[in-house]
C-alpha cells in the first residue's frame, strides 16, 4: 500500500497518541468535563430523597443556630443553579466530539477515501476517546442513554438531560445515514470490530442475522413489557420502603433484563471475575463473529436497524456495473454484502456504513449516497 493510501490512518493514529500521551487533545476539555461532572444530572445511584436532604440541611444550617436568648439574622441560601438543559449537555465538548467524529465518518464515504487501514485508525480513535474513560467518560453508556432514559421516565417522571442528549445524538444522525454512531463512535463497537480484524482461520460471517436479531428485538420487548407489567408492584415497593418512592429506579432497574448483560459496563475497567469472564466472553466471540454483542443484544442496535430503512444515506450497489464477482462479499468484513449485492434490502443485517466495502470493489460499483 502507497504512502497516500496510508496517509489519513497515520493522522488518526497520530491524532489518537496525542490524547493518549499529551491527555489535552483539544484546548479546554479538562475544564468542560468538569463542569459537566458538576452540573449534570445526578448518577442513578446518587439519587435520593430531595425532601430529607432539604429537612437536614435546614437542621443543620450554620445561621439557624443560636445561644439561649439570642436571635441571630438568616442568612438566605442562594438560588440553587438551574439545570442544564439538553441543549447546554449537546454543546458539551464531549458530544460536538461525537457529532464531529460522525460527519468525519460521513465525509469520507462520500468521498470514497476510506480503506482498511483508515477504518482502523478511526476504530483506534473511538476506542481511546471513548473506551478507556483516559479522555471522557463513558457515562452515560449508549445503552444507558436508550434504556435509562426511558427507566427514569418511569421512575421519576422526567427525562434527564444527560441521558436525552446523548438519545438524541445517537439517533437523530441515523436518520441521516445509516448507523453512523455505531461505525464511527461507539467504542464498545470499535473493540470487537478491532478484533474481529485479527486473522483467525474460523470466522463464521454467513451467520443467520433472522435468528439474532430476533433475540435482540425479543430483549427490547421485554424490556419495556418489564415496566407495564410490574409498575404497580414496583410503586408500591418504593412506598413501603419509605424515602417517598426513589427506591423505584433500583428495583427497575434489577427487572430489566439488559443490566446483567450490559457489556458497555467493562468499560468501566473494574477489574474483578465478572469482567474477566465477561470480557473473554466478548473476546472470543469477537474473534468468530462480526460485531457479536450489537447484532445479538445492543438495544441501539435494534433501534437504529429499524431507523436504517428510512435513512437516505447508505450503501448502494449499482447493478449497471456489478458483474456478480463476489469480491466485495470476501473482503467486507460485516454479512452485509451478500443480500446488498442480490437485491434484499429489508432483512439485510446492520450496515454500519464503517464503507470498507467501498474499497473492495474492482468496478467501483459500490458508493454511499443519498439517492441512486
Amino acid at each position: 500500500m502507497n504512502l497516500q493510501r496510508r496517509l489519513p490512518v497515520l493522522a488518526l493514529v497520530l491524532a489518537s497518541l496525542m490524547i493518549v500521551l499529551l491527555g489535552v487533545p483539544v484546548p479546554g476539555i479538562a475544564q468542560e468535563a468538569a463542569d459537566q461532572a458538576a452540573s449534570a444530572e445526578p448518577h442513578p445511584h446518587d439519587l435520593v430523597d430531595q425532601n430529607a436532604t432539604a429537612d437536614t440541611t435546614a437542621a443543620t444550617h450554620p445561621h439557624e443556630t443560636a445561644t439561649a436568648g439570642e436571635t441571630q439574622p438568616v442568612e438566605a441560601d442562594p438560588e440553587p443553579a438551574a439545570p442544564p438543559t439538553t441543549l447546554d449537555v449537546i454543546l458539551q465538548g464531549k458530544y460536538l466530539t461525537i457529532l464531529g467524529l460522525m460527519l468525519l465518518g460521513l465525509v469520507l464515504l462520500l468521498i470514497r477515501k476510506v480503506n482498511l487501514w483508515v477504518r482502523i485508525g478511526a476504530l483506534v480513535l473511538a476506542f481511546v476517546l471513548f473506551g478507556l474513560d483516559w479522555v471522557y467518560p463513558l457515562h452515560p453508556s449508549p445503552m444507558c442513554a436508550t434504556t435509562k432514559l426511558f427507566m427514569f421516565k418511569f421512575t421519576q417522571g422526567q427525562f434527564f438531560a444527560a441521558f436525552l442528549a446523548f438519545f438524541l445524538v445517537i439517533f437523530v444522525p441515523s436518520l441521516l445515514g445509516r448507523k453512523l454512531f455505531c461505525g464511527w463512535v461507539c467504542p464498545l463497537g470499535a473493540m470487537q470490530d478491532l478484533v474481529n480484524k485479527i486473522p483467525f482461520k474460523f470466522k463464521f460471517k454467513n451467520f443467520s442475522f433472522t435468528a439474532l436479531n430476533a433475540v435482540r428485538f425479543a430483549l427490547l420487548a421485554l424490556f419495556f413489557l418489564t415496566f407495564f407489567m410490574v409498575k404497580d408492584q414496583i410503586a408500591m415497593l418504593g412506598e413501603r420502603t419509605g424515602a417517598g418512592g426513589t427506591p423505584m429506579w433500583r428495583a427497575f432497574s434489577a427487572y430489566s433484563v439488559y443490566d446483567p448483560i450490559n457489556m458497555f459496563e467493562l468499560l468501566h475497567w473494574q477489574i474483578d471475575t465478572i469482567f474477566i469472564v465477561m470480557m473473554a466472553v466478548l473476546l472470543a466471540a469477537s474473534l468468530l463473529l462480526y460485531r457479536p454483542f450489537c447484532y445479538t443484544i445492543c438495544p441501539v442496535g435494534a433501534i437504529s436497524w429499524l431507523l436504517e430503512k428510512i435513512s437516505p444515506g447508505k450503501i448502494r450497489v449499482d447493478r449497471n456495473t456489478c458483474n456478480d464477482c463476489g469480491v466485495c462479499i470476501i473482503k467486507s468484513p460485516c454479512p452485509t454484502m451478500a443480500p446488498l449485492v442480490k437485491g434484499e434490502t429489508f432483512w439485510t443485517p446492520d450496515c454500519t456504513s464503517c464503507g470498507e466495502c467501498l474499497d473492495t470493489c474492482p468496478k467501483n460499483s459500490i458508493k454511499f449516497s443519498f439517492r441512486k
